[in-house]
């Protein structure tokens, strides 16, 4: 079978080895006789049939050696190169910007952080302050003169750093200054027992039951009320149950905000509810009935 693949005829071509110069080719093989390249483009020379040229296979075919594309990029990019210097400072120059890709740097954007202002959370606990700060966007960290901050509930917040009120940026870390319950009521001067009032036995009964309630629940106000004069809980009298409640709040028995919280993860222990459908039972007339401040506390305290 004849080959029909061209070959080069003998010539000068550029050397891709040597940019710039040129090296001899014979019709079968490269040699060493080498020049500089002539100004002006290189004419390539036609490629001679097989049939007319020598029997020996050429050097490329002989060691079965390819020549990538990019050489002949290369040896293209070479020839007009070459064109360019026979035509003066100016055609070297629309080379070069012809040649050369600038690149412009692309800015990068960066959204700002929001702007938050830290909560209150003094007096509260550790949890609850957490909790508070974290739903505000804000990363939290404890501080304590004496101990590590474990069972979160054990700890009372002094302040923050930066302080309630200040802004910060959304991912700000907050550094809560603690103090442990049990110092803080060593250190703490035990508050005297406010002075009983004369009871009839009545109240003195809705006294311990509502006692007994608070204990067993977490309960609103007004829920604690309905509980003591519902023909279905108690049956105490109105001014009976009113006399109670009273008595256990002057005493400082209770704390509404803190009932919310206990009754919303009493909530969440039973079945799952998104914030709103947590809200509408904590404040319906038909479920606990807190108040929408004590409600939104216990939210906050609970993560929602």
């Amino acid at each position: 079978m004849t080959d029909n693949t061209p070959t080069y005829a003998a010539g000068w071509y550029p050397d891709v080895n040597a940019p710039g110069n040129e090296r001899y080719y014979d019709g079968t093989a490269w040699t060493e006789h080498s020049r500089p390249a002539a100004v002006g483009p290189a004419i390539p020379a036609a490629p001679v049939p097989a049939e007319v040229s020598a029997t020996k296979a050429p050097w490329f075919k002989r060691k079965a050696i390819i020549i990538p594309a990019s050489i002949a990029a290369g040896l293209i990019l070479i020839s007009g190169v070459g064109s360019a210097m026979g035509s003066g400072k100016s055609g070297t120059s629309e080379v070069a910007e012809k040649q050369v890709a600038v690149v412009e740097p692309v800015a990068e954007e960066t959204a700002a952080a929001a702007e938050v202002t830290v909560p209150e959370t003094t007096g509260l606990t550790a949890k609850e302050a957490q909790a508070l700060l974290e739903n505000a966007g804000l990363e939290t960290e404890f501080s304590a003169d004496k101990g590590v901050v474990i069972d979160r509930d054990n700890w009372t917040v002094l302040s923050t750093t930066p302080a309630s009120g200040a802004t910060a940026k959304t991912g700000d870390t907050v550094v809560i200054n603690v103090e442990k319950k049990a110092a803080a009521a060593e250190a703490a001067p035990s508050p005297a027992e406010p002075e009983k009032p004369a009871m009839s036995t009545a109240q003195s009964s809705a006294v311990r039951s509502a006692e007994s309630y608070l204990s067993f629940k977490g309960f609103s106000r007004a829920g604690l009320t309905q509980q003591l004069t519902s023909e279905y809980g108690e049956g105490f009298t109105a001014e009976d149950a009113e006399f109670a409640i009273a008595y256990i709040e002057s005493a400082g028995k209770v704390d509404w905000n803190q009932e919310a919280v206990q009754a919303a993860e009493s909530y969440l222990e039973v079945k799952g509810f998104s914030r709103d459908g947590l809200y509408d039972q904590l404040t319906s007339e038909y479920g606990e009935q807190f108040t929408p401040d004590q409600a939104n506390f216990a939210l906050s305290a609970v993560g929602l």
